[in-house]
């Protein structure tokens, strides 16, 4: 293929802009198969194209700056205001190995109150993130792994037979293999792990020794210096949250307030500490806390007492 040669009418200047262009463009949401073909066409048509955008990826391998070089936050800008970072940048040309992959630095997500996001990785694994959460995500030669930092995700793991997918989460290892799916929560300082299709593998961080496997309907749940259980698990319940419902099954109020608040800024707050153990169970609509509130209020013969900022639990005989 003939190589174009760069005129001084259109100077290097001018090649790194469009090279700041591709970049942003791979690092799209929207990037697809045509998108990675004509930019190969690009690449292979003027070794300034090749140089020019191995130049501003080595800036990042070297520095960590990418996010900061003006161009390419400028080019991000014009393409689409929504432009979502991914967890692994399509690279292409370092060196002699044509097309590649070049791996960004740990992304970190994170939902508000009332939010949920769906993920979906390089490798083909898609995570679905709950409310009031966050993750941080690392994909890089060997390694797929995520660190699971507050709330709660589900994850459906891609085949790989080499790299299994690595869930982390207060200094416990989730293992997953291609087609497990499998729901990880935090809930102060214990974790839980669903196993929803397949099986997982859970142990305390480098110690194989440790670890214990996971069925599909069953629950590992570990807290503090405890050891770890296992026990089966109503995976329907454990997973309503996909679905915008709030499942408990003779849960304290305290612990089902907590989960409600999650899901709405009208924030739940009992009135006295003497509530925090009174146990409740039932199906909610997860943002609705105006409702749960008062059907909570009937079950438990207590009273709400509204406000523009939230709800007020209290004893019935309370002021």
């Amino acid at each position: 293929m003939d190589r174009e040669v760069v005129s001084p009418a259109r100077d290097l200047d001018a090649v790194r802009k469009e090279a700041a262009d591709w970049l942003a463009r791979l690092r799209s949401d929207a990037r697809g198969p045509a998108d990675e073909a004509e930019f190969k066409l690009w690449l292979s048509r003027s070794e300034d194209h090749r140089s020019s955008f191995d130049a501003l990826t080595a800036t990042w391998e070297l520095a960590g700056a990418l996010k900061h070089d003006p161009e390419i936050a400028a080019s991000t800008r014009r393409r689409a205001p929504s432009m979502a970072r991914r967890a692994v940048l399509a690279g292409v040309g370092v060196g002699a190995v044509g097309i590649g992959w070049l791996a960004l630095a740990p992304e970190v997500y994170a939902t508000g109150i009332g939010e949920t996001r769906t993920l979906h990785l390089d490798d083909g694994t898609s995570i679905l993130l709950d409310a009031d959460s966050r993750i941080r995500v690392h994909l890089e030669g060997r390694k797929r792994k995520a660190t699971l930092e507050r709330g709660r995700a589900f994850f459906r793991a891609a085949t790989d037979p080499v790299k299994p997918f690595v869930v982390t989460a207060e200094g416990r290892e989730i293992v997953g293999e291609g087609g497990d799916a499998f729901d990880v929560s935090l809930n102060e300082s214990a974790v839980a792990v669903t196993a929803v299709e397949g099986h997982v593998l859970v142990m305390d961080a480098g110690q194989p020794s440790s670890r214990l496997t996971a069925a599909a309907g069953q629950r590992i749940v570990m807290a503090g210096e405890a050891a770890p259980r296992r026990e089966t698990a109503d995976v329907q319940a454990a997973t309503a949250w996909r679905f915008g419902q709030a499942v408990f099954d003779d849960q304290t109020l305290a612990a089902a307030i907590a989960e409600m608040n999650r899901y709405s800024r009208r924030r739940i707050v009992l009135s006295e500490p003497g509530l925090e153990e009174l146990r409740i169970s039932g199906v909610y609509k997860a943002g609705d806390n105006e409702a749960f509130a008062r059907s909570v209020a009937t079950l438990l013969d207590l009273k709400v007492h509204t406000s523009a900022g939230g709800l007020l639990i209290e004893p019935r005989g309370g002021a």
